[in-house]
């Protein structure tokens, strides 16, 4: 099989049509039957221990992209078609309380997994689709790891969508919204683990100065929404 770099460099990078990007990797449409999509990670992070979670989670019913290989910092999996949560929060054509609930339904499903699911530690709106034939699916899973309660992934879920309810975004009332309804569906205890997701949020490498010195804003709404369910 030739080789995913090999084969890019045969045809030329400016014929991978480049689908979607994030902080960290370039989404690319490859030649052929558009049934697969590469997402190379910019910092050459390895794929590999990712695209095994993948595997793991598809043959247990979870649902996740279909990965065909993964090499290097070239991973390829299934295209899926649909806008993400984010974009139809954004378009208007999902309401934030049904989004916060829905990725409180998603972290319950995928800890409720046989065995020893992995947290996802990252799972916002904008690693959601929406499919028409699968339903949601979740992608992502870079930053998945074993041997962490399922509250601490509720809390970084939590802290993620607060970010933006402290921030002066125009759509911040609606991630209020969305994580006062994700902290109300939450099946795991979210208090206790606040703190460890702010440490492990702070960390990000990805995120600026401003973004990091905002983490105490939104950990403080977090706690306060967080008691008073808990009440």
């Amino acid at each position: 099989m030739t080789g995913i770099r090999g084969d890019q460099e045969a045809r030329g990078v400016d014929e991978w049509e480049i689908i979607g990007w994030g902080r960290a990797a370039d989404v690319y449409a490859l030649p052929g039957d558009g049934a697969w999509v590469l997402r190379r990670n910019r910092n050459g992070g390895d794929t590999a221990r990712e695209a095994a979670v993948m595997a793991r989670l598809a043959r247990r019913g979870y649902p996740v992209p279909a990965v065909l290989r993964a090499e290097g910092p070239d991973l390829v999996m299934e295209r899926l078609t649909g806008p993400s949560l984010l974009d139809a929060l954004l378009a208007g054509t999902y309401e934030p309380e049904p989004a916060g609930a829905l990725i409180a339904e998603l972290l319950a499903r995928l800890h409720a997994l046989p065995g020893t699911p992995p947290a996802h530690l990252d799972l916002h709106p904008g690693n959601v689709l929406l499919t028409a034939d699968r339903g949601p699916v979740v992608i992502d899973w870079e930053t998945a790891e074993e041997g962490h309660p399922p509250g601490l992934d509720h809390a970084m879920s939590a802290l993620l969508l607060a970010e933006v309810a402290v921030s002066p975004a125009p759509y911040a009332p609606g991630a209020r919204a969305g994580l006062a309804a994700l902290l109300s569906a939450a099946k795991a205890p979210v208090l206790p683990h606040i703190g460890a997701a702010r440490v492990r949020r702070a960390a990000d490498p990805c995120l600026t100065e401003g973004e990091v010195a905002a983490l105490g804003a939104a950990s403080e709404l977090v706690t306060e929404l967080a008691a008073s369910r808990a009440a």
